[in-house]
């Protein structure tokens, strides 16, 4: 038995069906147990969604073997506030949901439900897009560096993540907003720092420098660039002008437009465990 647990979010949408299926392979890499939760909405019929979810913990208990696997339905005004109840009461060391469901989400926007919890959470949120390609191996994970003192708080985290896929190569991404060379010497010291840790470990990286005009779209013109499988992000993140006048919060921006699985690591983790 483990104390470890993922919190997944299920709307009986692809997308939350795609958060699960990853939620399996992760909890199977790290002993961790597994907890569905579904906020009631009117779309569903709770007996009919409590039928779903008891055939989801028969089909993939037989996959986790020993873990375990049970779900939460809870009740909410706003989906968002009753994940983050639960992930409160929960404490678990992962969340993953789907980021274009049932619950007003589209192809392109992740809608407020999911940037919203993971503003809230005290925990890191793995979205998941319905997409996903589950044939491709994780291989090529994007770590984006500024200039803030906050952005190298993820990296404990990534190269945890890291660890659980033997091929995986770490993409340092060295994001230059400003041509202030003392700003530019900033992020290329952050970048030499982490790349030194990663040798350490032995984990295979590349460091990359780009100015950036807005971090969002320079990271995941990268990540098409290499065929990203993963990109690692804080909720907080250094704010340029093109971001705050047309595209929002940074994190917001990634979730949103990202076609890559993005796992959110809060700037102020609180109560998580390490992998």
């Amino acid at each position: 038995m483990t104390d470890r647990e993922i919190l997944v979010g299920v709307d009986f949408s692809n997308a939350s069906l795609s958060a699960l299926r990853i939620s399996v392979d992760i909890a199977n890499r790290t002993n961790a147990n597994i907890k569905m939760l579904w906020v009631e909405t009117a779309e569903k019929d709770p007996q009919e969604a409590e039928a779903i979810l008891n055939d989801f913990c028969a089909t993939f208990k037989r996959i986790l073997g020993d873990k375990e696997i049970s779900y939460i339905i809870t009740k909410g005004r706003k989906i968002y506030n009753a994940i983050t109840k639960i992930i409160n009461q929960e404490k678990p060391f992962l969340v993953v949901i789907g980021t274009n469901g049932n619950s007003g989400f589209d192809e392109r926007y992740a809608g407020a439900n999911a940037y919203k919890t993971i503003a809230d959470s005290k925990v890191p949120v793995l979205t998941i897009r319905e997409n996903f390609n589950f044939n491709k191996p994780l291989e090529h994970l994007i770590l984006p560096i500024d200039s803030t003192e906050e952005t190298r708080q993820k990296v404990p985290w990534t190269v945890n993540f890291a660890r659980m896929f033997p091929n995986i190569t770490i993409h340092i991404l060295g994001l230059q907003t400003t041509n202030s060379h003392i700003t530019k010497g900033i992020v290329m010291g952050y970048v030499e720092s982490v790349a030194e840790l990663l040798n350490k470990k032995g984990i295979k990286y590349t460091t990359e420098l780009r100015d950036a005009d807005n971090v969002t779209m320079t990271t995941l013109d990268y990540a098409k660039e290499i065929d990203a499988d993963l990109v690692v992000i804080m909720t907080e993140q250094e704010k340029t002008l093109s971001n705050l006048l047309f595209l929002g919060p940074y994190a917001q921006q990634m979730v949103n437009l990202s076609p890559y699985p993005v796992l959110t690591i809060p700037s102020k983790q609180v109560g998580g465990y390490s992998i």
